[in-house]
């Protein structure tokens, strides 16, 4: 059996840097989706599972099982920026308590789509000038799983 090739991190890491944001109403496909060009965060994107007990009488040890988990907690961040139409729609989604569809363009050649059931936004706390910007903040509880593809390769950045 012939040894592994172990490749250097420089070979496939990727930066963050050109990640893009789309979001639509529930129901709304990628090609139809807005892009939200002055976000910030997006937070982790997957789903966390969770476990439950299922220890018998017999069992000396604990024993768990899969269970169906919980939606997980998003807090998403953008640049504020009244003027931008597809930020402000989603902000009045976020006030109506919505359900939404998010769709991320990473780097790295993977893309990730879920749905958000939206509770609100807020401007992020003014405290002082020195390296901040005005950012909201929108606030969410994903629904379901994430629907994961990847390209064949990754962008190339150049827009």
């Amino acid at each position: 059996m012939g040894e592994d090739v172990i490749k250097s991190p420089s070979e496939y890491a990727s930066i963050p840097a050109g990640t893009r944001t789309y979001w639509g109403m529930k129901g709304t496909l990628k090609a139809a989706a807005k892009l939200l060009q002055s976000t910030m965060a997006i937070g982790a994107v997957g789903k966390k599972g969770t476990f439950m007990k299922v220890t018998r009488l017999i069992d000396r040890d604990p024993k768990y099982m899969a269970d169906m988990g919980e939606g997980e907690d998003k807090t998403l961040v953008f640049i504020a920026d009244p003027t931008d139409a597809n930020q402000q729609a989603l902000l009045e989604a976020a006030e109506a308590n919505k359900t939404v569809v998010f769709f991320f363009d990473f780097p790295n050649g993977r893309s990730a789509e879920m749905e958000l059931v939206l509770s609100g936004w807020a401007q992020q706390a003014v405290d002082q000038p020195d390296g901040k910007v005005l950012q909201d903040e929108v606030y969410g509880k994903q629904n379901g799983g994430v629907k994961w593809t990847t390209t064949n390769a990754a962008n190339s950045g150049s827009e």
